[in-house]
């Protein structure tokens, strides 16, 4: 009995964490139809919150622009809010998914880049 608790225990717990296995671009997509550009960081804050229900950290970050990792040297907007999403698993890799919702001068939302633990390209985050 305890087996089959626990089973479906962790399934529920895979289940409600499938949605990060999605392609990083179709997240960014899915969050930008709810944080949408021209946002301002104070109005996103608590739509990140409620809506997206982050499992992890959210840091807002003043003075420090998104870092594109797939470009290093480019920096996007001048603010940003760093999120860990959560994670999900790659077959039997536990893969964490983080978001940088990026902002310019005046505090307005311009892009969303997210991340994938399990891309090389990621290390270090």
């Amino acid at each position: 009995m305890r087996l089959v608790i626990s089973l479906i225990i962790v399934s529920l717990s895979l289940a409600a964490c499938s949605n990060l296995s999605k392609s990083a671009s179709t997240l960014r997509h899915n969050y930008l139809a709810i944080t949408s550009p021209g946002i301002s960081m104070d109005e996103t804050i608590p739509l990140i919150k409620k809506k997206i229900k982050p499992e992890g950290s959210l840091l807002i970050r003043e003075g420090i622009p998104c870092l594109d990792k797939e470009e290093i040297q480019h920096q996007k907007g001048a603010h940003s809010i760093r999120v860990n999403l959560g994670w999900y698993y790659w077959g039997t890799v536990n893969t964490p998914v983080y978001g940088e919702w990026c902002f310019n001068d005046n505090k307005k939302l311009i892009d969303i880049i997210i991340y994938k633990a399990i891309d090389d390209r990621t290390n270090g985050y």
